[in-house]
């Protein structure tokens, strides 16, 4: 009996039914990676839109709400925390310029 478990278990058969398994929850993790990557780079995107949009319109204005610069600065901050590259810098250098209301 011992045997024959031992001989299943080291056959390429067995091994080639574990690699199997295994290789299909690994494409299932990368899947699952690709998506949370996408999410995450679409959330740049919008980040970058939104404070872009709003920044050009208070820097237009020449002033800016207290609650409305920190609303901004923490739009800018998790965008950073996404990984955000820079795009944003000139706008909230701007923004920080602003006369507080």
């Amino acid at each position: 009996m011992i045997d024959n478990l031992v001989l299943v278990l080291s056959s390429s058969g067995f091994t080639a039914i574990i690699l199997a398994c295994l290789q299909r929850k690994w494409a299932k993790d990368d899947k699952k990676d690709d998506k949370i990557d996408a999410l995450v780079n679409a959330n740049k995107v919008l980040m970058i839109d939104r404070v872009k949009h709003i920044g050009k319109t208070y820097i237009e204005a020449g002033e800016i709400s207290l609650d409305d610069k920190d609303n901004l600065k923490e739009m800018f901050s998790a965008y950073k925390r996404l990984g955000g590259n820079g795009h944003l810098d000139l706008i909230m250098s701007e923004v920080d310029k602003l006369k507080v209301i």
